[in-house]
């Protein structure tokens, strides 16, 4: 019942989002994908200065956040992809960047 329940709820979310033109139902926005990243690697409430957001790229699962943090956190550059959306719980995706290779 409470399944059946989900699937109505879930339907209606949906009819109302397309009448009212919402664009990205069941996506990440980059916001959002900045915040869980933001969140998992440096904890809630960290400092700007603790944990620097580098940049942000759409893919084509979600979002790659590239951030670095600065003690208490830590202290190296991680590459964050986002996978996720409304209907999904975030998953996180996070890999160590060699800051030390050769740049470009």
């Amino acid at each position: 019942m409470l399944a059946i329940r989900a699937k109505v709820a879930r339907a209606v979310l949906l009819a109302s989002c397309t009448l009212a033109g919402c664009v990205t139902v069941g996506r990440l926005s980059e916001r959002e994908a900045v915040l869980y990243a933001r969140n998992d690697v440096c904890g809630v409430n960290a400092a700007d200065s603790v944990c620097v957001v580098r940049s942000v790229e759409r893919t084509d699962y979600g979002y790659r956040v590239v951030i670095d943090r600065r003690p208490p956190a830590g202290q190296d550059r991680l590459s964050i992809d986002v996978r996720g959306g409304m209907f999904v719980d975030p998953h996180l995706k996070v890999t160590p960047v060699d800051t030390a290779a050769r740049r470009p």
